[in-house]
């Protein structure tokens, strides 16, 4: 797939340009931002300070980072000084821009609550803001005292700001541009990460050879672990586990990023991708088995180094993609790993305490780097991957296009030549009947006049079968799956065949439905079978009366039944003998239907079944019956 995707187009330099000043815009205001202080207020620049109930106070100024002070054990410490208290500048609280651990706030003995802003309890390796009202009728005029007690824990241990104490309308703003850095924005870049998760996850499913998007997936579901306790209220406390389970998702989003950087570059691993993931599982049970110190000390050792090395394998991979194959999906992601190893340095600066009183860690929010260039990425990915779709669809038209031209041509041409062969085979059936039917009757005539001995009964007979032969192949050619015309022309004739010999035709017509398949060389059959019915009973039944009855029988569905029956003497061997008879099945056959015939003393009744749906089968490929026809009695 990524063979055929294109390399550059040519909006992406100027994108690319623009993302390089923006991450760079980025990276230098979150590295070095400072954040409003309450201006109108002053702080407390200094707090007495003990760990343990007997242990004597000492001043310490602030900020306080524990980590500054080797001889401090992590054990939770009290902070303490006085205040006094102005009653007409509204109500007050307390303000901490920034602090790290668990604090707990009294002020004259009464615990404050943060007013259900977040505690301290969620995050490892927090650092947030404080603000908690005080109710005025818990303060003095002179001579209030704050206790500040902080339980250490993380990677920062501890670390205490300024702290601020007067009227709450000073300090909200100050506190809200903390609160957006601290909290709102990491629920936004949370929001995004699982958001741009799920789309990618379904982005992969729906297309498995772009493994880069399920990587990326992978990488952007993990990493908002760090992030989830943001959601989660301040009344939640979570275990240790839960809380430092950040160390181990950073050493599988090393391995997993790895993955990342190759399948977006179209690079092959040296070895097997689950030989990477061995270190992060044996991370991962050694963190949910050995006890807290050990695991630290295996962090520091493997975890770190490990990750370390998967980070500069990374960026590598993109500089080498970037720099020598000049793919700028690599580019805009160098440029974000790069501004995102700025943030990482500057985290790192401050765990070391290189930056004693600087404390924001950025780890939770160093994805605003990633998310943009990734959503690019795989926006563009997809608009290549529409406009492929449309292209092929494009060219799938027109190829059906063609391929309809060519059928409409091609079935116009074979149109044609059915029209030319159905022309042809109708003349050969017409000269085949007219030749069979009435050139016999024709000559008939011709030989009676040459032998001198020409009697008119004989030639006006033979001359009135030729006629009706010629009538019946007329009536036959106008038929389109309806005989019903065709029938009610034989009625006529029927009746003035019979009323010669004082015979009376009783006709009992239905409504007869189309009959598939038929065509005049049918029609002409079905004809016969009536006019041969009809001539037997005229010269044979000595009967005054023939019935003609058209049904459509349950049984078997689907069928026409015709029943020609006359009130004669009947005839003898009549299933078997005579030359018309076995025209009449042989014609029925021809149909796919069956002639019976039943005769007494009481008369001769002829059965005719056909069915309505005829096989189809060209004219040619039908049997003639050939002999003469019945001839006028």
């Amino acid at each position: 797939m990524s063979s055929q995707r294109p390399k550059s187009l040519p909006a992406h330099p100027y994108v690319l340009g623009l993302w390089a000043v923006i991450a760079a815009v980025i990276s230098f205001i979150l590295a070095f931002e400072q954040l409003p202080l309450p201006d109108q207020v002053a702080p407390l620049k200094s707090m007495q300070f003990r760990q343990g109930a007997d242990a004597v106070a000492g001043e310490v100024s602030l900020p306080d980072n524990w980590r500054s002070f080797s001889g401090r054990v992590e054990e939770r410490g009290t902070y303490e000084a006085m205040f006094d208290f102005a009653a007409d500048n509204g109500r007050w609280a307390v303000y901490i821009p920034n602090y790290s651990g668990r604090i707990e706030v009294n002020v004259n003995g009464i615990e404050l609550s943060p007013g259900g802003f977040l505690s301290g309890n969620l995050i490892a390796d927090q650092s947030v803001p404080f603000l908690a009202p005080v109710a005025g009728s818990a303060l003095q005029a002179s001579g209030n005292t704050l206790q500040i007690t902080m339980v250490p824990g993380g990677k920062l241990i501890g670390f205490l700001s300024d702290v601020y104490v007067g009227p709450e309308a000073l300090l909200r703003d100050s506190f809200e541009w903390h609160y957006l850095r601290a909290v709102r924005l990491p629920e936004l870049i949370v929001f995004w990460q699982m958001l741009l998760a799920l789309l990618l996850l379904v982005m992969w499913y729906s297309r498995r050879n772009d493994r880069a998007a399920l990587f990326a997936s992978l990488v952007l579901a993990f990493s908002s672990l760090h992030g989830i306790p943001v959601y989660l209220p301040s009344s939640v406390a979570l275990s240790q586990t839960v809380a430092l389970l950040g160390y181990v998702v950073n050493f599988w989003l090393s391995v997993i990023g790895l993955m990342f950087a190759f399948s977006l570059t179209d690079r092959k691993l040296p070895v097997k991708a689950r030989y990477f993931f061995l270190l992060p599982a044996l991370a991962t049970v050694a963190y949910l088995t050995l006890p807290d110190g050990i695991f630290r000390y295996f962090d520091t050792v493997v975890v770190v180094p490990f990750s370390l090395m998967m980070t500069c394998w990374v960026v590598y991979v993109f500089v080498h993609s970037a720099l020598w194959e000049r793919r700028w999906e690599s580019i805009m992601m160098l440029i974000s790993v790069l501004g995102a190893c700025t943030l990482v340095v500057h985290d790192t600066l401050i765990i070391a305490n290189v930056t004693p009183d600087s404390n924001f860690l950025h780890f939770r929010i160093v994805y605003i780097l990633l998310l943009p260039a990734l959503s690019y990425i795989f926006f563009q990915r997809l608009i290549q991957s529409m406009k492929h779709v449309d292209d092929l669809v494009g060219t799938l038209e027109e190829r059906i296009e063609t391929k309809e031209s060519q059928l409409r041509e091609t079935f116009a041409q074979r149109q044609v030549l059915e029209g030319r062969q159905a022309l042809n085979e109708e003349r050969r059936r017409i000269m085949r009947d007219v030749h069979d039917g009435l050139g016999g009757q024709l000559m008939s005539i011709i030989a009676m006049s040459r032998l001198g001995k020409a009697d008119p009964v004989e030639i006006e007979t033979s001359a009135q079968a030729a006629l009706e032969e010629l009538r019946m192949l007329i009536g036959s050619l106008d038929v389109e799956n309806d005989i019903s015309g065709m029938l009610g022309t034989f009625r006529e004739r029927a009746e003035q065949q019979l009323a010669l010999h004082d015979i009376s035709l009783e006709w009992q017509m239905i409504d007869i439905p189309e009959i598939e398949g038929l065509n005049p060389s049918r029609a002409l059959n079905i004809l016969r079978i009536l006019q041969e019915a009809t001539t037997n009973a005229a010269k044979h039944s000595g009967g005054d009366r023939v019935w003609i009855r058209f049904s459509l029988p349950p049984e078997p569905p689907g069928t026409l039944r015709i029943d020609i029956e006359d009130n004669g003497r009947g005839m003898a061997n009549a299933s078997t003998n005579g030359h018309g008879l076995k025209n009449m099945r042989s014609r029925a056959r021809e149909l796919g239907g069956d002639i019976h015939i039943a005769s007494s003393e009481g008369g001769t009744k002829v059965t005719f079944s056909m069915p309505l749906t005829l096989e189809a089968g060209s004219e040619g490929q039908e049997k003639t019956i050939t002999g003469h026809p019945p001839t006028r009695a």
